[in-house]
């Protein structure tokens, strides 16, 4: 392997590397979950199931993020670190994603 080689492979490696750490460098779990009141409403009469509603909940409050903040629409995110990251923080705030659930599910 020539040294224009590795170094090409070298770039390849570092940008799976930015995509593996994308969202937990710029959004803080926190801040996703103080936009889940923002869409828990639509969301839960979009969806058919508690884990769908878990899943767009996250993923609706993540990109809001990202759209305010970066001006990055889902289509420019890295998909899979996305993908990754929403069941991540999902499960993190499965308690206060139940409870909005069940309020609305009690309606």
């Amino acid at each position: 392997m020539n040294l224009q080689e590795q170094i090409s492979r070298i770039h390849e490696m570092m940008g799976v590397v930015n995509e593996i750490k994308f969202f937990r460098r710029r959004i803080q779990p926190s801040e996703i979950a103080r936009y889940f009141s923002l869409f828990d409403e639509q969301v839960f009469y979009e969806t058919n199931s508690y884990e769908q509603f878990k899943y767009e909940l996250v993923l609706k409050s993540l990109e809001q993020i990202m759209w305010q903040e970066y001006n990055l629409g889902y289509e420019e995110l890295p998909e899979q670190d996305e993908i990754n990251y929403v069941n991540a923080v999902a499960e993190m705030y499965e308690d206060e994603i139940e409870t909005l659930y069940r309020g609305f599910n009690d309606r």
